[in-house]
């Protein structure tokens, strides 16, 4: 049996996070399983490495040294050996010339960028190598290439180049599993085929697990968080928010886009490649609540709620709209092109409008942007700005089923429907309503779902 074991930020704290992360994996191995793991960085060490290659300070050093001393400190009170001491003086070394370098030259580029960067998790698999070593196991600290992460050469926002990956990767690190060792690879980066550092830009790391447990058809990929899985909702908005159980990857993925906490869209792209189920779970508590996601559609029909404020709906009208072509595109390009964001968009049959919601703070500029580009094809229109809405977003198994649309409107109860509009995959419809009905609405929908949730499975937690 395989098993990915990916430890982000949020747990990677101190010496006391690397250390029960150890215990977690060692606890795995027990199990019977082959075991790779994935770090994040230190959590605050990526933003002072972001600070310190943006603007190359005079004082770059004592950032520098302040690293060290906090990741010799873990290593002291881990009691290494003094092989990670020597580790951790090498890297530091090599990334106090790369900024003495570019400190010379003045230079800063995506590349230059994403090599700084990856020193936090190259930094964190010395430290995770030392706790797991302290347990009594063989751990092989590697680089992304030699890990066989290979993607293209955007730097900041790397694409993965799977067909190399899924060939390489079985290669590099099946041959460690079979002689008991433990691979502990950088979670975030990955390596151009000419061998430079990129970086996999935000949710990195649990792209990094996904893609490694794609590629040796792991029987799980487990991300380890400080907190017990997906909730169906916000605790801040929802205190009484409980752990999804079970989530199908395409649920994931309309939750992810929502920006549910501990999930990013790309996390799930190796996912849809090659099934391989993921797990997301409390490191403190690993036999505790927790969410599975993989294929294939289970539990009850609603799963989880998110709101969304600070949204303005644009309303676009005009006869010379009807039977004209090019209309939608000219609006979403205009949106582009002032830098915002669609986040739903509505045409009637007849053509005659066309409505879209942006954040407030962007509601005038795409406004204007939209009516100009428009007039300047010889379509007149009137532009309206509706503001003061939220959307309340509902994911499930998806809008096919016969009963989900009805079983989500028939919640709002006379309050106002402002636009409907699915998720991209069909398991979430988003309806934009005013401000002031949002927090009644979101309220009676979370009851909802945890009613089913516990008519489901008898209890909800």
């Amino acid at each position: 049996m395989k098993l990915v074991a990916k430890f982000g930020g949020s747990v990677l704290r101190d010496a006391e996070g690397y250390s029960a992360s150890a215990k977690v994996v060692k606890e795995c191995v027990g199990e019977g399983y082959k075991v790779v793991v994935v770090v994040s960085a230190m959590k605050g060490v990526t933003d002072s490495l972001l600070k310190v290659s943006g603007s190359l300070p005079k004082d770059w050093k004592k950032y520098v040294e302040a690293l060290k001393r906090r990741h010799e400190r873990v290593l002291q009170q881990l009691g290494s050996s003094e092989r990670w001491f020597k580790e951790l003086e090498k890297n530091v070394e090599e990334l106090k010339n790369v900024l003495w370098a570019l400190y010379i030259l003045r230079e800063h580029t995506p590349r230059t960028r994403d090599f700084v960067l990856s020193f936090g998790e190259r930094l964190s698999t010395i430290l995770m190598s030392a706790a797991l070593e302290r347990e009594g196991l063989n751990p092989i600290p590697l680089t992304p290439e030699k890990a066989g992460i290979f993607t293209d050469e955007n730097y900041n926002e790397a694409v993965p180049l799977y067909d190399v990956i899924e060939r390489e990767v079985p290669k590099r690190l099946e041959p460690f599993l079979e002689e008991d060792k433990v691979p502990v690879v950088t979670g975030f980066l990955g390596s151009t085929l000419e061998g430079s550092i990129t970086t996999l830009g935000r949710g990195g790391s649990d792209l990094t697990a996904t893609i490694l447990g794609s590629s040796l058809k792991a029987d799980e990929v487990r991300l380890y968080t400080d907190i017990d899985g997906i909730k169906t909702g916000n605790p801040k908005e929802f205190p009484d928010a409980v752990t999804i159980r079970e989530l199908s990857v395409e649920e994931a993925i309309e939750l992810a886009h929502l920006g549910a906490k501990r999930l990013h869209p790309r996390t799930f792209e190796p996912v849809l490649r090659r099934h391989v189920d993921v797990r997301v779970l409390s490191l403190y508590d690993p036999k505790g609540n927790n969410t599975l996601i993989s294929h294939g559609r289970r539990g009850p029909m609603l799963k989880a709620v998110a709101l969304l404020n600070g949204l303005a709906i644009i309303t676009v009208k005009g006869v010379g709209m009807v039977g004209t072509k090019g209309v939608a595109a000219t609006v979403m390009e205009s949106v582009t092109k002032v830098g915002a964001n669609i986040y739903a968009i509505s045409q009637p049959v007849s053509e005659i409008s066309i409505s879209i919601a942006v954040k407030s703070s962007k509601a005038d500029l795409v406004s204007n942007a939209i009516r100009n580009a428009l007039e300047g094809k010889g379509i007149s229109v009137e532009t309206k700005i509706k503001d003061n809405v939220t959307a309340v977003s509902v994911v499930g198994r998806g809008l096919e089923e016969l009963d989900f649309v009805g079983n989500v409107l028939s919640l709002f109860d006379n309050k106002p429907v402002l636009m409907v509009s699915k998720g991209p995959l069909d398991q979430s419809l988003t309806v934009l309503t005013t401000n002031k009905a949002s927090r009644e609405i979101g309220r009676k929908i979370h009851e909802k779902i945890v009613e089913e949730m516990m008519q489901y499975y008898g209890e909800a937690k």
